[in-house]
């Protein structure tokens, strides 16, 4: 066995806090060799991240580090920031959860600097390696788009650029803190084959700090867990996820809800669902109909013009019953916020319409929104942007309830109630949100929400700041909350697992229209559309050898832009379908704007209208198959 090109030995790492000091890394020891993948593994707080910035010496200066780190057996700790800037960038690279890119400078040029401040490269010769780095990584039209700044690039594209500037000096150690977070599934898909291209072609080590054991299982060869600074468990991936030995590691797998059976040979492959009948009727308390969002393009900064529009929602309808969720899915700029945004005002609709408990919003004055405002709330992504750092958490729940009139006494008593109903302890009612964990924020939120006993709530990504095992408690208290109080939530996620375990139906947008609507096991396990498709294709799967023997769909490239949709079938120039179909199905996707139907009764390329079945499950693409295997049922 080869030596270790980075080793950690008894690491303990000191932070300064406003209340002390913080033991944040407690005696680590860790290994890993030439070309392995060792993912880093544990909730928030366990010191992942500041093992890693202890590695980059990135960390504060106040902080206090001992140990040892060794790369190639020379000592890292100790040396001077001039020393370790030789090191970085050089030896070790690393990417952020963030792509950490300088916003004035084209994006070639950042590229070109990492070669500079390690390698003697003229400036064409830098330009031209940039170049090459990018098409590495995959972006497409390289040599245009060196000269693209980073607010020009999607957030999919940037930590492409991100891993470019990290292998540009063929580094031994990749260091990638949480590369995926913050993207959408299709885009973290493409980005993980990028750093399976960045390993293979650099033949660097790669320590992959994450929370999405998916991501692991597909991607690592050895797994170490961190607990409150320790090192609990570490071994080869698929030891660690079939026989977990420590209690965080079995907490945190069990809270991942992911696929079990065999996956289809073809995420492609996936028929529609047997006939059902039609669920029983139920009140509506939401309901939109062909719904248009348009905003203006405009180019100038003193003399603005209007140069074309941005179709943000174009033509969405849905329809949410009482004690019923419905999530919306699909990418980042598919709609799904500016829908619900469209909602929650409570205004008269650019086109279309929008009914709310029954009410028509078209027309209503202020006093009739306010009325109306009071059955539908919102649960935000981020509790910190919802709850005001100044107020403690038994003023947060109540200020809704002072704002609607209520004084005393009663006040008091709902509060209290309130807390209860999320599983918060009334001791908590005087600590303000800093002094909360996330899933705690996120509880006083979800009061905040209910404290004027709504009908309808708005649930926008409301566990994707979590950590597993919270996000796990957190679905499972929205759900007890949906059947304790007769809920119905509109769910926006792009987190399929949660929406699996939550969602009684499931819409699927893509470039501001619903392509696929349905009971959300038939969508799951029998998507129709290629996009949906595709999504399930690219959620990985917490299984090392599910995961690495599946066959997945990666979407080339990135969603097309709402200002100048594609004709016809607007995911047609990405989808893997049309690729394979003869010239006259090519057509119609080309020509023919897709509307919802029924899924079942037709033949791939044979366009035979679809017979009128009593089915929920609708999607739009005239290509739908009936004779393939389902897709992969899921678990949770």
């Amino acid at each position: 066995m080869s030596e270790p090109v980075l080793e950690l030995r008894d690491l303990h790492v000191h932070l300064r806090a406003s209340d002390g000091e913080v033991h944040a890394v407690r005696g680590i020891d860790l290994a890993v060799r030439e070309g392995e993948v060792l993912a880093v593994v544990g909730a928030s707080g366990s010191g992942k991240s500041a093992t890693a910035m202890a590695v980059m010496g990135l960390l504060p200066a106040s902080a206090r580090v001992s140990g040892s780190v060794r790369l190639d057996g020379a000592e890292l700790l100790g040396r001077s920031d001039a020393e370790l800037s030789r090191v970085r960038g050089a030896r070790i690279g690393m990417v952020f959860q963030d792509a950490a890119l300088t916003p004035v400078y084209p994006v070639g040029e950042q590229v070109a600097e990492a070669l500079h401040a390690h390698r003697r490269l003229g400036r064409a010769a830098a330009r031209a390696r940039a170049v090459e780095l990018l098409e590495l990584v995959g972006i497409d039209r390289p040599a245009a788009r060196a000269h693209a700044f980073p607010h020009e690039l999607s957030g999919g594209m940037r930590q492409r650029v991100a891993i470019a500037i990290a292998i540009a000096n063929d580094p031994d150690v990749l260091v990638a803190d949480e590369p995926t977070s913050a993207l959408d599934v299709t885009v973290q898909a493409q980005i993980l084959d990028v750093l399976r291209t960045a390993r293979d072609e650099t033949g660097a080590a790669l320590v992959l700090i994450s929370h999405d054991l998916g991501v692991v299982a597909g991607l690592a060869d050895r797994v170490a867990v961190l607990d409150a600074g320790q090192v609990v468990e570490v071994g080869d991936v698929e030891t660690i996820f079939a026989r977990p030995a420590a209690p965080l590691t079995r907490a945190l797998l069990d809270a991942v809800a992911w696929p079990r059976a065999t996956a289809p040979a073809s995420p492609m492959a996936a028929a529609p669902p047997a006939e059902t009948a039609a669920p029983p009727d139920r009140a509506e308390v939401l309901r939109v109909t062909d719904l248009h969002r348009h905003f203006p393009l405009t180019r100038g900064t003193l003399l603005r013009r209007r140069v074309g529009t941005v179709r943000a929602v174009d033509g969405v309808s849905l329809t949410v019953r009482a004690g019923e969720v419905l999530a919306l899915v699909g990418e980042s700029g598919s709609g799904k916020t500016t829908t619900v945004r469209s909602v929650l005002e409570l205004t008269t609709p650019e086109r279309g319409a929008v009914v709310v408990l029954g009410t028509d919003v078209a027309g209503l004055d202020r006093a009739g929104r306010r009325r109306l405002r009071r059955g539908v709330q919102v649960v935000l992504q981020d509790p910190d942007a919802a709850l005001d750092p100044r107020l403690p958490v038994t003023d947060l729940v109540a200020e809704p309830l002072l704002a609607d009139g209520r004084t005393g006494s009663a006040v008091s008593r709902r509060v209290a109630e309130l807390l209860g109903l999320v599983g918060l302890d009334p001791a908590l009612g005087d600590r303000f949100p800093r002094h909360l964990s996330g899933g705690q924020r996120q509880r006083v939120a979800i009061a905040r929400a209910l404290a004027l006993e709504p009908r309808l709530m708005v649930l926008d990504e409301p566990v994707s700041a979590l950590d597993a095992p919270v996000r796990a408690e957190i679905l499972d208290l929205l759900g007890d909350l949906r059947d304790r109080l007769s809920l119905s939530y509109l769910l926006v996620s792009h987190d399929l697992a949660a929406v699996r375990r939550l969602a009684d139906r499931v819409a699927v947008m893509h470039l501001g229209r619903v392509v696929e609507s349905g009971d959300a096991t038939q969508v799951f396990t029998r998507p129709a559309h290629p996009y949906t498709r595709v999504l399930l294709s690219a959620m990985p799967v917490a299984d090392p050898v599910l995961e690495r023997s599946r066959q997945r769909t990666v979407l080339v490239g990135d969603l097309a832009s709402p200002a100048d949709a594609p004709s016809g079938c607007r995911f047609r120039t990405r989808c893997p379908l049309y690729r394979t179909l003869d010239p006259t199905a090519q057509e119609r996707c080309r020509d023919e704007d897709q509307p919802l139907r029924i899924v079942g009764g037709q033949r791939a390329g044979g366009h035979r209208p679809p017979t009128r079945q009593p089915l929920t499950h609708q999607a739009a693409c005239h290509v739908v198959t009936n004779t393939s295997p389902p897709a992969a049922p899921w678990r949770g």
